[in-house]
């Protein structure tokens, strides 16, 4: 039952974004909550009740082609973040200036949602729409989502304003990024892929100056049909250019691909914690 912990922790973060700072400046940020802020300012319904309402076909939906044994989590984080709006209705705002409460609202909303994936659940609404979606339409699962927040943004755009629909993308791209935060963790790395026809000189240099372990694995060129050796290394930002330099001065024909590397776990970096 730990995991309900980091999911009642982040309901309770993403009603206090809603009801402190998207409400009082019609924020719409994306998805079911932004329908919900929608209804709310247009016809007063309450945004707990939106939640649940809406929420309802969505699940249903979700348990048809998932089933339930994928989605109950998700059934307790949209309850969870249903009664914490009921609770925190009525909130006073935090503060009045537009870009504060897009930063600190689009930041709450960002870790308490990335705190909920973390536990396995979600708050309903696009996250479901787009599993469904992709496994009917095979679209992308980031495709489908921002597709639906960009629909949701529109209907912000003319039931408040242009301005405010641009306000609240970019709330939405903050609450996006803190929730990779959260996901992934601050320890972003780069993972290189070299291939080159020294493998063992380059990986011998890379461990004994950057002192970052290397895999060497064998491959075979498509066009060529020749054997050619890949050596994969990750390593910090800052050895980047270092282990470039190593790779080049020992054969410059080298082939080297630099990827965004998120969440590195084992030695050198971030140890595994259960």
């Amino acid at each position: 039952m730990l995991w309900l912990i980091p999911l009642l922790a982040g309901a309770l973060l993403m009603s206090l974004s809603v009801n402190g700072f998207l409400v009082p400046l019609k924020l719409a940020d994306g998805g079911v909550v932004g329908l919900g802020i929608i209804l709310h300012h247009k016809l007063g319904v309450p945004i707990w009740v939106s939640m649940i309402v809406l929420n309802i076909p969505i699940v249903m939906l979700g348990v048809r082609f998932k089933g339930w044994g994928f989605l109950w989590k998700s059934v307790v984080g949209v309850g969870a973040f249903a009664g914490f709006l009921a609770l925190t209705s009525g909130l006073q705002p935090v503060v009045h200036e537009t870009v504060l409460a897009i930063v600190y609202g689009g930041v709450l909303m960002g870790i308490g949602l990335g705190l909920v994936l973390r536990s396995g659940g979600t708050t309903g609404g696009t996250d479901i729409l787009a599993i469904i979606g992709h496994k009917r339409l095979g679209i992308s699962l980031g495709q489908l989502g921002l597709a639906i927040d960009a629909v949701v943004l529109v209907a912000a755009g003319f039931a408040f304003s242009a301005e405010a629909a641009l306000w609240s993308a970019i709330t939405l791209v903050i609450s996006s990024k803190f929730v990779d935060i959260v996901n992934e963790g601050f320890n972003a790395a780069k993972g290189l892929t070299i291939i080159t026809t020294q493998p063992k000189a380059v990986a011998d240099r890379i461990m004994s100056e950057v002192e970052r372990g290397c895999t060497i694995m064998p491959g075979i060129g498509a066009y060529t049909g020749e054997p050619r050796s890949v050596l994969y290394v990750v390593a910090q930002r800052g050895e980047l250019a270092v282990i470039k330099s190593i790779v080049y001065r020992l054969d410059p024909k080298a082939f080297v691909v630099v990827a965004d590397v998120h969440e590195v776990l084992g030695e050198g970096f971030q140890a595994h914690t259960d």
